[in-house]
């Protein structure tokens, strides 16, 4: 399923994705461009946290990294059965090895311990079926 996009010049060009409100639309109705995208973008917070803040103690370069980089907005529509969630969490894991100075041999399983949060899979799920309960539970009638 292609979207056609008519250009001044008569000719048509087909367009499979599109960049709406920081998202990629793909026609297909695939998350994987979205996933990576967001997965990109994460990792590009991450490396420009432990930049400026890579002095700074382990506990305040954790917290810097939940306030500035976790936010997945959007993840709540993510397919979470798709192939590439696993990659945001391995993004998310590998910046919090790094924040703590821990070996890039530390299980990721510790880290949740650690850091005294949910790991970050349980964490989208946890923000999706919010999310659907919320829209299940909403008085408008559009929804």
């Amino acid at each position: 399923m292609d979207v056609c996009l008519y250009v001044a010049s008569q000719s048509v060009k087909y367009v499979n994705q599109w960049v709406h409100l920081g998202h990629v639309i793909s026609a297909n109705c695939d998350d994987k461009s979205d996933i990576i995208n967001r997965r990109n973008i994460l990792c590009g917070q991450i490396n420009n946290v432990l930049c400026y803040f890579g002095k700074c103690q382990s506990v305040v370069k954790q917290k810097l990294l939940y306030a500035y980089c976790y936010s997945l907005y959007g993840s709540v529509l993510w397919d979470l059965y798709n192939q590439h969630v696993e990659s945001v969490c391995t993004t998310w894991h590998k910046g919090i090895t790094r924040a703590w100075c821990l070996p890039a041999t530390t299980h990721h399983a510790l880290l949740p311990v650690l850091c005294n949060s949910l790991p970050v899979l349980d964490g989208l799920c946890k923000c999706s079926v919010s999310f659907t309960q919320r829209c299940l539970s909403s008085d408008s009638y559009l929804i």
